[in-house]
Protein backbone atom coordinates (compact mmCIF):
# COMPACT_ATOMS: atom_id res chain seq x y z
CA UNK A 1 0.00 0.00 0.00
CA UNK A 2 1.13 3.48 -0.70
CA UNK A 3 0.89 6.21 2.33
CA UNK A 4 -1.79 8.73 2.10
CA UNK A 5 0.22 11.69 0.56
CA UNK A 6 -1.08 14.47 3.79
CA UNK A 7 0.05 11.70 6.00
CA UNK A 8 3.58 10.86 3.94
CA UNK A 9 3.79 15.07 4.58
CA UNK A 10 3.14 15.28 7.60
CA UNK A 11 5.64 12.90 8.87
CA UNK A 12 8.57 14.62 6.82
CA UNK A 13 7.54 17.86 8.50
CA UNK A 14 8.06 16.60 11.74
CA UNK A 15 10.87 14.64 10.96
CA UNK A 16 12.78 18.04 9.52
CA UNK A 17 11.30 20.13 12.74
CA UNK A 18 13.71 17.88 14.79
CA UNK A 19 16.41 17.79 13.08
CA UNK A 20 18.58 19.98 15.70
CA UNK A 21 17.38 18.29 17.92
CA UNK A 22 18.21 14.52 16.64
CA UNK A 23 21.81 16.32 15.77
CA UNK A 24 22.23 17.05 19.39
CA UNK A 25 20.80 13.36 21.45
CA UNK A 26 23.42 11.92 18.35
CA UNK A 27 26.26 14.21 20.11
CA UNK A 28 25.50 13.93 23.62
CA UNK A 29 25.56 10.10 23.00
CA UNK A 30 28.83 9.74 21.67
CA UNK A 31 30.51 11.56 24.01
CA UNK A 32 29.93 8.46 26.26
CA UNK A 33 32.68 6.03 25.08
CA UNK A 34 31.51 2.85 25.04
CA UNK A 35 33.83 0.83 23.39
CA UNK A 36 33.56 -3.45 23.76
CA UNK A 37 35.62 -4.35 24.90
CA UNK A 38 36.02 -3.55 27.78
CA UNK A 39 32.03 -2.94 27.62
CA UNK A 40 31.55 -0.42 30.22
CA UNK A 41 28.02 1.13 29.00
CA UNK A 42 26.43 1.69 32.37
CA UNK A 43 26.66 5.47 32.52
CA UNK A 44 24.94 5.74 29.00
CA UNK A 45 22.48 3.11 29.49
CA UNK A 46 21.37 5.11 32.07
CA UNK A 47 21.86 8.55 30.35
CA UNK A 48 19.61 7.14 27.62
CA UNK A 49 16.93 6.17 29.81
CA UNK A 50 16.73 9.29 31.48
CA UNK A 51 16.45 10.40 28.04
CA UNK A 52 13.45 8.79 26.77
CA UNK A 53 12.07 9.15 30.02
CA UNK A 54 12.66 12.76 29.76
CA UNK A 55 10.55 12.41 26.32
CA UNK A 56 7.32 11.03 28.00
CA UNK A 57 8.37 7.34 26.99
CA UNK A 58 8.53 4.71 29.63
CA UNK A 59 11.96 2.85 29.36
CA UNK A 60 11.92 -0.22 30.54
CA UNK A 61 15.27 -1.51 31.98
CA UNK A 62 16.17 -5.45 31.67
CA UNK A 63 19.36 -5.90 33.52
CA UNK A 64 21.41 -9.24 32.14
CA UNK A 65 22.03 -11.51 35.46
CA UNK A 66 25.72 -10.68 36.00
CA UNK A 67 26.93 -14.78 36.03
CA UNK A 68 25.68 -14.71 32.51
CA UNK A 69 27.19 -11.27 31.62
CA UNK A 70 30.31 -12.83 32.95
CA UNK A 71 29.70 -15.59 30.50
CA UNK A 72 30.48 -13.21 27.93
CA UNK A 73 33.35 -11.55 29.30
CA UNK A 74 30.66 -8.40 30.33
CA UNK A 75 29.14 -7.16 33.71
CA UNK A 76 26.84 -4.57 34.12
CA UNK A 77 24.80 -5.02 30.98
CA UNK A 78 20.88 -3.25 30.79
CA UNK A 79 19.00 -3.72 27.95
CA UNK A 80 16.65 -0.53 27.39
CA UNK A 81 13.06 -1.67 25.93
CA UNK A 82 10.09 1.31 25.03
CA UNK A 83 6.76 0.18 24.11
CA UNK A 84 4.43 2.88 22.12
CA UNK A 85 1.32 1.72 21.30
CA UNK A 86 -1.08 3.47 19.07
CA UNK A 87 -4.08 0.94 18.48
CA UNK A 88 -4.25 -2.55 17.06
CA UNK A 89 -1.91 -4.07 14.68
CA UNK A 90 1.07 -5.02 14.04
CA UNK A 91 4.57 -4.49 16.52
CA UNK A 92 7.27 -3.24 14.89
CA UNK A 93 10.82 -3.56 16.92
CA UNK A 94 13.08 -0.71 15.75
CA UNK A 95 16.95 -2.59 17.39
CA UNK A 96 20.14 -0.27 17.93
CA UNK A 97 22.95 -1.64 20.37
CA UNK A 98 24.73 1.46 21.82
CA UNK A 99 28.23 -0.43 22.41
CA UNK A 100 31.34 0.65 19.66
CA UNK A 101 34.39 -0.80 18.56
CA UNK A 102 37.52 0.35 20.81
CA UNK A 103 38.81 3.52 18.87
CA UNK A 104 41.81 1.85 17.86
CA UNK A 105 44.57 4.21 15.97
CA UNK A 106 44.38 6.63 13.11
CA UNK A 107 41.99 9.34 14.38
CA UNK A 108 42.53 12.48 13.24
CA UNK A 109 40.22 13.96 15.66
CA UNK A 110 39.22 13.45 19.13
CA UNK A 111 37.05 10.08 18.89
CA UNK A 112 34.53 11.55 22.11
CA UNK A 113 34.37 14.75 21.21
CA UNK A 114 31.43 14.81 18.43
CA UNK A 115 32.57 17.44 16.80
CA UNK A 116 30.68 18.40 13.32
CA UNK A 117 32.84 19.82 10.64
CA UNK A 118 31.46 19.96 7.17
CA UNK A 119 27.93 18.33 7.94
CA UNK A 120 30.09 15.64 9.13
CA UNK A 121 29.68 14.25 12.76
CA UNK A 122 32.60 12.49 14.14
CA UNK A 123 33.27 9.79 16.84
CA UNK A 124 33.32 6.48 17.51
CA UNK A 125 30.21 4.92 17.57
CA UNK A 126 28.66 7.97 15.35
CA UNK A 127 27.83 5.67 12.46
CA UNK A 128 27.75 2.04 14.26
CA UNK A 129 25.45 2.50 15.87
CA UNK A 130 24.25 5.40 17.47
CA UNK A 131 23.03 7.52 14.72
CA UNK A 132 20.80 4.55 14.37
CA UNK A 133 19.37 4.97 18.03
CA UNK A 134 18.55 8.48 17.21
CA UNK A 135 16.87 7.75 13.80
CA UNK A 136 14.55 5.35 15.45
CA UNK A 137 13.47 7.59 18.10
CA UNK A 138 12.60 10.47 16.29
CA UNK A 139 10.80 8.63 13.95
CA UNK A 140 8.86 7.16 16.61
CA UNK A 141 8.47 10.77 17.34
CA UNK A 142 7.06 11.88 14.00
CA UNK A 143 4.76 9.17 14.77
CA UNK A 144 3.66 10.29 17.58
CA UNK A 145 3.40 14.02 16.02
CA UNK A 146 1.24 13.16 12.88
CA UNK A 147 -1.46 10.60 15.35
CA UNK A 148 -0.70 7.50 14.10
CA UNK A 149 -3.74 5.11 15.39
CA UNK A 150 -2.90 1.83 14.64
CA UNK A 151 -0.38 -1.18 16.25
CA UNK A 152 2.76 -1.09 18.18
CA UNK A 153 6.39 0.28 17.97
CA UNK A 154 8.86 -0.67 20.27
CA UNK A 155 12.76 0.49 20.78
CA UNK A 156 15.28 -2.32 21.61
CA UNK A 157 18.12 -0.21 22.87
CA UNK A 158 21.07 -2.73 23.62
CA UNK A 159 24.55 -2.91 24.35
CA UNK A 160 25.66 -6.31 23.54
CA UNK A 161 26.46 -5.85 19.63
CA UNK A 162 30.37 -6.16 19.54
CA UNK A 163 30.24 -9.67 21.40
CA UNK A 164 27.59 -11.37 20.05
CA UNK A 165 24.20 -9.71 21.04
CA UNK A 166 23.74 -12.92 23.25
CA UNK A 167 23.28 -10.56 26.26
CA UNK A 168 21.21 -7.99 23.98
CA UNK A 169 18.28 -8.84 21.43
CA UNK A 170 18.80 -12.85 22.63
CA UNK A 171 18.21 -11.67 25.96
CA UNK A 172 15.19 -10.28 25.16
CA UNK A 173 13.50 -12.71 23.14
CA UNK A 174 14.90 -16.05 25.60
CA UNK A 175 13.54 -14.00 28.92
CA UNK A 176 10.00 -13.66 26.73
CA UNK A 177 10.53 -9.59 27.25
CA UNK A 178 9.41 -9.41 23.52
CA UNK A 179 7.73 -10.83 20.06
CA UNK A 180 8.04 -8.25 17.33
CA UNK A 181 6.46 -9.40 14.41
CA UNK A 182 9.02 -7.42 12.28
CA UNK A 183 11.98 -5.66 13.08
CA UNK A 184 13.95 -2.74 11.37
CA UNK A 185 17.65 -2.73 13.12
CA UNK A 186 21.05 -1.04 12.82
CA UNK A 187 22.47 -0.73 9.17
CA UNK A 188 22.86 1.92 6.05
CA UNK A 189 20.67 4.20 4.20
CA UNK A 190 22.02 3.00 0.79
CA UNK A 191 21.25 -0.61 1.40
CA UNK A 192 18.36 -2.71 2.89
CA UNK A 193 20.26 -5.88 4.68
CA UNK A 194 18.68 -9.41 4.93
CA UNK A 195 21.19 -11.43 4.61
CA UNK A 196 24.38 -11.94 6.85
CA UNK A 197 27.39 -13.95 6.87
CA UNK A 198 28.02 -15.61 10.66
CA UNK A 199 31.43 -16.21 12.60
CA UNK A 200 32.87 -18.06 14.86
CA UNK A 201 35.43 -17.30 17.60
CA UNK A 202 38.21 -19.58 18.92
CA UNK A 203 40.55 -18.80 21.86
CA UNK A 204 43.29 -20.76 22.12
CA UNK A 205 45.35 -21.90 24.82
CA UNK A 206 48.80 -23.18 25.42
CA UNK A 207 50.76 -24.33 28.56
CA UNK A 208 53.73 -25.15 28.99
CA UNK A 209 56.37 -24.79 31.97
CA UNK A 210 58.11 -21.70 33.33
CA UNK A 211 61.90 -21.52 33.32
CA UNK A 212 64.50 -18.95 33.77
CA UNK A 213 65.91 -17.89 30.28
CA UNK A 214 69.60 -18.96 31.03
CA UNK A 215 68.14 -22.06 31.30
CA UNK A 216 65.43 -22.72 28.98
CA UNK A 217 65.76 -26.63 28.40
CA UNK A 218 64.14 -27.06 32.14
CA UNK A 219 60.98 -25.47 30.69
CA UNK A 220 58.29 -26.25 27.98
CA UNK A 221 58.10 -22.91 25.90
CA UNK A 222 54.76 -22.17 25.18
CA UNK A 223 55.24 -19.58 22.31
CA UNK A 224 57.71 -21.89 20.74
CA UNK A 225 54.69 -24.43 20.96
CA UNK A 226 51.88 -21.18 19.12
CA UNK A 227 53.94 -20.90 16.31
CA UNK A 228 53.02 -23.66 14.08
CA UNK A 229 49.72 -23.29 15.16
CA UNK A 230 49.87 -19.80 14.18
CA UNK A 231 51.12 -21.24 10.68
CA UNK A 232 48.51 -23.15 10.52
CA UNK A 233 46.06 -20.29 10.57
CA UNK A 234 47.51 -17.86 8.59
CA UNK A 235 48.12 -20.95 5.69
CA UNK A 236 44.34 -20.78 5.48
CA UNK A 237 44.27 -17.35 5.49
CA UNK A 238 46.67 -17.55 1.99
CA UNK A 239 43.92 -19.83 0.65
CA UNK A 240 40.44 -18.76 -1.30
CA UNK A 241 38.19 -19.70 1.56
CA UNK A 242 36.35 -17.35 4.20
CA UNK A 243 38.40 -14.72 6.04
CA UNK A 244 40.16 -15.72 9.34
CA UNK A 245 42.21 -13.85 11.90
CA UNK A 246 44.00 -13.80 14.55
CA UNK A 247 42.80 -10.68 16.51
CA UNK A 248 44.67 -11.25 19.93
CA UNK A 249 47.80 -12.92 21.51
CA UNK A 250 48.88 -12.66 24.87
CA UNK A 251 51.58 -15.04 27.19
CA UNK A 252 54.85 -14.83 29.19
CA UNK A 253 55.32 -13.60 32.66
CA UNK A 254 58.51 -11.15 32.01
CA UNK A 255 61.70 -10.49 29.73
CA UNK A 256 63.85 -13.14 31.45
CA UNK A 257 61.29 -16.46 31.82
CA UNK A 258 60.57 -19.04 29.25
CA UNK A 259 56.62 -18.29 29.01
CA UNK A 260 54.73 -20.98 29.97
CA UNK A 261 51.29 -19.49 28.99
CA UNK A 262 50.18 -18.02 25.53
CA UNK A 263 46.49 -17.46 24.30
CA UNK A 264 45.43 -16.45 21.00
CA UNK A 265 42.28 -15.79 19.08
CA UNK A 266 40.81 -17.01 15.70
CA UNK A 267 38.12 -15.29 14.15
CA UNK A 268 36.45 -16.92 11.64
CA UNK A 269 33.66 -15.96 8.95
CA UNK A 270 31.21 -18.09 8.13
CA UNK A 271 29.21 -17.70 4.44
CA UNK A 272 26.15 -18.75 3.79
CA UNK A 273 25.47 -22.16 3.80
CA UNK A 274 27.80 -23.26 5.81
CA UNK A 275 27.99 -25.15 9.06
CA UNK A 276 29.50 -23.86 12.44
CA UNK A 277 30.26 -26.73 14.03
CA UNK A 278 31.58 -28.31 10.83
CA UNK A 279 34.36 -25.60 10.66
CA UNK A 280 35.25 -25.51 14.26
CA UNK A 281 35.94 -29.23 14.32
CA UNK A 282 38.34 -28.50 11.14
CA UNK A 283 40.11 -25.63 12.99
CA UNK A 284 40.42 -27.27 15.86
CA UNK A 285 42.00 -30.52 14.26
CA UNK A 286 44.17 -28.19 12.36
CA UNK A 287 45.25 -27.05 15.08
CA UNK A 288 45.89 -30.18 17.03
CA UNK A 289 47.88 -31.58 14.37
CA UNK A 290 49.77 -28.72 14.10
CA UNK A 291 51.08 -29.60 17.70
CA UNK A 292 54.33 -30.77 18.24
CA UNK A 293 55.58 -30.07 21.74
CA UNK A 294 53.37 -32.56 23.48
CA UNK A 295 54.82 -31.59 26.65
CA UNK A 296 53.04 -28.79 26.27
CA UNK A 297 48.93 -28.50 26.92
CA UNK A 298 46.99 -27.64 24.11
CA UNK A 299 43.22 -26.17 24.63
CA UNK A 300 40.95 -24.85 22.18
CA UNK A 301 37.82 -23.52 23.33
CA UNK A 302 35.16 -22.10 21.53
CA UNK A 303 34.16 -17.97 22.49
CA UNK A 304 31.21 -17.39 20.12
CA UNK A 305 29.53 -19.32 16.95
CA UNK A 306 27.21 -16.92 15.06
CA UNK A 307 25.23 -18.93 12.14
CA UNK A 308 24.53 -17.28 8.86
CA UNK A 309 21.78 -15.58 8.11
CA UNK A 310 19.64 -16.28 4.95
CA UNK A 311 17.13 -13.92 3.68
CA UNK A 312 13.80 -15.30 3.99
CA UNK A 313 10.45 -14.48 2.17
CA UNK A 314 9.17 -12.33 4.89
CA UNK A 315 12.36 -10.58 5.51
CA UNK A 316 12.73 -9.87 1.60
CA UNK A 317 9.01 -8.26 2.22
CA UNK A 318 10.03 -5.99 4.70
CA UNK A 319 13.06 -4.85 2.94
CA UNK A 320 11.00 -4.30 -0.10
CA UNK A 321 8.73 -1.83 1.95
CA UNK A 322 11.61 -0.03 3.04
CA UNK A 323 13.81 0.07 0.05
CA UNK A 324 10.94 1.65 -1.77
CA UNK A 325 10.90 4.30 0.65
CA UNK A 326 14.48 4.89 0.63
CA UNK A 327 14.57 5.18 -3.20
CA UNK A 328 12.06 7.68 -3.28
CA UNK A 329 13.99 10.06 -0.17
CA UNK A 330 17.25 9.25 -1.29
CA UNK A 331 16.05 9.95 -5.34
CA UNK A 332 18.68 6.77 -5.66
CA UNK A 333 18.48 3.10 -6.02
CA UNK A 334 18.74 1.64 -2.79
CA UNK A 335 19.31 -2.12 -3.49
CA UNK A 336 18.28 -5.24 -0.97
CA UNK A 337 21.84 -7.32 -0.27
CA UNK A 338 23.15 -9.65 1.69
CA UNK A 339 26.08 -8.19 3.61
CA UNK A 340 29.03 -9.15 5.44
CA UNK A 341 28.01 -8.15 8.70
CA UNK A 342 27.33 -10.00 11.90
CA UNK A 343 24.47 -8.13 13.14
CA UNK A 344 23.15 -8.97 16.90
CA UNK A 345 19.81 -8.81 14.78
CA UNK A 346 20.30 -12.01 13.65
CA UNK A 347 18.55 -13.43 16.76
CA UNK A 348 15.32 -12.01 15.83
CA UNK A 349 15.97 -13.34 11.97
CA UNK A 350 16.81 -16.96 13.35
CA UNK A 351 13.85 -16.68 15.56
CA UNK A 352 11.65 -16.23 12.65
CA UNK A 353 10.92 -13.27 13.06
CA UNK A 354 11.33 -10.93 9.60
CA UNK A 355 14.28 -8.81 9.47
CA UNK A 356 15.74 -5.71 8.02
CA UNK A 357 18.88 -4.32 8.57
CA UNK A 358 18.42 -0.28 7.74
CA UNK A 359 19.96 2.83 9.33
CA UNK A 360 22.24 5.64 9.04
CA UNK A 361 25.45 5.87 6.81
CA UNK A 362 27.07 4.46 3.36
CA UNK A 363 26.42 1.16 2.09
CA UNK A 364 28.09 -2.05 3.59
CA UNK A 365 28.65 -4.12 0.48
CA UNK A 366 30.71 -2.02 -2.45
CA UNK A 367 31.82 0.99 -0.53
CA UNK A 368 35.14 0.68 1.84
CA UNK A 369 33.75 1.41 5.28
CA UNK A 370 36.53 2.17 7.65
CA UNK A 371 36.33 1.82 11.11
CA UNK A 372 39.84 2.43 11.92
CA UNK A 373 39.86 5.94 12.34
CA UNK A 374 38.08 9.54 11.96
CA UNK A 375 34.70 7.23 12.01
CA UNK A 376 31.34 10.04 11.07
CA UNK A 377 28.74 10.20 9.80
CA UNK A 378 26.49 12.72 7.44
CA UNK A 379 23.66 14.59 9.24
CA UNK A 380 22.17 14.58 6.10
CA UNK A 381 21.63 10.87 6.23
CA UNK A 382 20.54 11.35 9.61
CA UNK A 383 17.98 12.67 8.53
CA UNK A 384 16.81 11.38 5.30
CA UNK A 385 17.34 7.90 7.17
CA UNK A 386 15.17 8.75 9.97
CA UNK A 387 12.16 10.20 7.69
CA UNK A 388 12.89 6.45 5.91
CA UNK A 389 12.29 4.37 8.37
CA UNK A 390 9.13 6.93 9.74
CA UNK A 391 7.06 6.22 6.47
CA UNK A 392 7.96 2.72 6.38
CA UNK A 393 7.31 1.78 10.08
CA UNK A 394 3.93 4.09 9.31
CA UNK A 395 3.30 1.79 5.97
CA UNK A 396 3.64 -1.28 7.79
CA UNK A 397 1.60 -0.62 10.60
CA UNK A 398 -1.16 0.27 8.58
CA UNK A 399 -1.65 -3.15 6.82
Amino acid sequence: MNLPASLAGAIGEAVKASADEATAFVQALVRFPTENPPGDTAEATEWLATALEGRGLEAERHPVPDPFARHYGRHDVTNLLVRRTFGPGPTIALAAPIDTLPVGSGWQREPFAAEVKDGVLYGRGARDSKADVAAYLFALAALEATGTTAGTVELHLTADEESGGFLGPAFLLSQGLTRPDAVIAAGTSYQVVTGQEGVLHLEVILRGVQAHASRPQDGRDALAAAMPLLGAVFAERQGEGQPITVGLIDGGRGVNVVPDRVRFTVDRRLAAGEDGEAVERAIVARLEAAHRERDVELECRRLLLAEPVEPTASSVALARTISRHAESAFARSVPIASAPVVSGARHYALAGIATALYGVGPPIVGEGVDFTGDEGVRLSDLHVATRVVALSVAELLLR
